[in-house]
């Protein structure tokens, strides 16, 4: 197995890159394997980077993430599918929500001893507008609070959990001038339909996002299915009433959430609107009126240290 390092010099609050490829290089001074170090230029690089990389025939490259949950985003949508390609996360940015699900201790992803004496799982993926999620696609208000989190972030002190709630704060504040949810309709691959006003949904592969909510507390990340989860439109009072919950993963089958939520699982769905959508995949936005996401089963191969 050979290693290609892909670091992002902004990750969390920049300033790391070079300590983290010391460590890098010094672990694997002595060792067989082959290494290739990449520092990212700008957005998008990672993903043209992980495209062009040469991978010979029978050739096992391992790429890993290093930065968060952005940069993981690039390097899969770089080299998914590649032949010999797998993937790893060595987490140094404001949020690694991805490796929440998979289980250990960020600092089990951190030993680069333990990621060598790993083993790889492979893992579903979803595919939505072409773009490769490997953990969770949201739309609605979570998705305006990830798109507003860049600027938080960048404070002194502000962790990315910490950045996750003021966003939310100032965000769902801001509904008491105007109306929080969107106009939806959902159809599912089995032909169900739900239309009304939503204030978000999301379509999880893995179960935990925004620093520590959990959406989808049941999904699993070979299965084959994506866990899906949306929340009726509700006032201010109601979302402050019901946030803690929703973050703590208790909302489902819970009594407060009676007529507001939907849970189910599928493995594609398509989600329409006449006003656009405000989408968040592994932190990454974009905005459309129409979303199509489909469940691409057993297809990341993710190499996950050996745990103690």
């Amino acid at each position: 197995m050979n290693y290609v390092f892909i670091i992002n010099p902004a990750a969390g609050k920049g300033g790391k890159a070079e300590e983290i490829a010391k460590n890098i290089r010094n672990f694997f001074a002595d060792r067989e394997e082959n290494i290739h170090i990449y520092l990212s230029k700008c957005p998008g690089d990672a993903i043209r980077f992980g495209k062009e990389y040469p991978i010979a025939e029978g050739e096992e490259v391992c790429f890993v993430a290093c930065g968060g949950d952005g940069t993981f985003f690039e390097t899969v949508n770089g080299a998914f599918g590649r032949p010999g390609a797998s993937f790893a996360v060595y987490p140094s940015g404001s949020g690694n929500d991805f490796i929440k699900s998979v289980g250990g201790k960020a600092e089990d992803y951190l030993d680069l001893e333990k990621l060598v004496n790993g083993e790889t799982k492979i893992f579903d993926a979803i595919e939505c507008n072409g773009k490769i999620c490997s953990n969770v696609c949201n739309i609605g208000l979570d998705s305006v609070i990830c798109d507003r989190i860049n600027f938080y972030k960048t404070l002194p002190g502000i962790s990315g959990s910490m950045a996750y709630n003021i966003s939310a704060a100032v965000t769902v504040g801001g509904g008491i001038f105007k109306r929080l949810g969107m106009p939806m309709k959902y159809t599912f691959d089995d032909g169900e339909s739900v239309e009304g006003r939503f204030i978000l949904s999301v379509f999880g592969n893995g179960k935990i996002y925004g620093g520590g909510y959990h959406p989808v507390p049941e999904a699993k990340l070979d299965d084959g299915l994506m866990d899906f989860c949306s929340i009726t439109e509700v006032g201010v009072l109601k979302i402050a009433k019901l946030i803690g919950i929703y973050k703590k993963g208790e909302h489902v089958g819970n009594p407060v959430f009676d007529g507001l939520i939907k849970m189910r699982r599928c493995t594609g769905a398509k989600i329409e609107s006449p006003e656009d959508l405000t989408v968040c995949i592994d932190g990454e936005i974009f905005k459309s009126k129409c979303v199509e996401v489909k469940m691409i089963p057993a297809s990341l191969p993710f190499r996950v240290p050996a745990f103690d």
